[in-house]
């Protein structure tokens, strides 16, 4: 029990100072498992939580930061929404938001995300968004018929279709 009390005490400390958290969960040693990162208290802002698979932690923590701040300056996170940093040294890299809705979300993955709502008195399924990727071999999406599998495989899809249009795409300042 105490080490439960001393990850929640640490995330909490973590959201005071920065505004909100993420936490990265490794299958170290596990032969399925597939690394994830999610973010805690983004619904402080009223913008959903974030999920990403299979992505190095250094640029997962840098596209968390930019929407964050995107949030944070009142803006919304939705469904399709294409998100390309500005970054020159990031260059070529976008990802897309889609609406996590299959309930795995809560049950598998956001854990600490739907403990710190419900102690917010939000409820047990807090909106979440999938931070999804395409191939760096040919740009396409988990959804077009031309992704490779590797790519499809390294990202479960916690939405329920591809996106029914293409929303604007945005670039967040560095």
């Amino acid at each position: 029990m105490y080490q439960v009390q001393k990850h929640r005490a640490g995330t909490e400390r973590k959201i005071r100072k920065h505004g909100w958290t993420a936490n990265y969960v490794y299958g170290e040693g596990e032969e399925d498992h597939i690394d994830f990162a999610y973010t805690i208290a983004f619904s402080d802002l009223r913008a959903p939580e974030l999920i990403v698979f299979s992505l190095d932690p250094m640029l997962v923590n840098f596209v968390f930061w930019e929407l964050f701040e995107r949030a944070k300056a009142g803006r919304k996170l939705e469904d399709g929404f294409v998100f390309r940093p500005r970054d020159p040294e990031l260059k070529g890299f976008e990802c897309t938001l889609r609406s996590a809705t299959k309930p795995e979300t809560w049950s598998k993955y956001v854990f600490d995300a739907k403990g710190y709502s419900m102690h917010k008195g939000r409820g047990d399924k807090p909106p979440v968004m999938q931070i999804v990727w395409p191939s760096a071999e040919n740009g396409k999406y988990p959804w077009s018929p031309e992704c490779p599998a590797t790519v499809i495989e390294s990202q479960p899809a916690l939405y329920e279709t591809a996106p029914v249009s293409s929303r604007p795409v945005f670039g967040c300042r560095t």
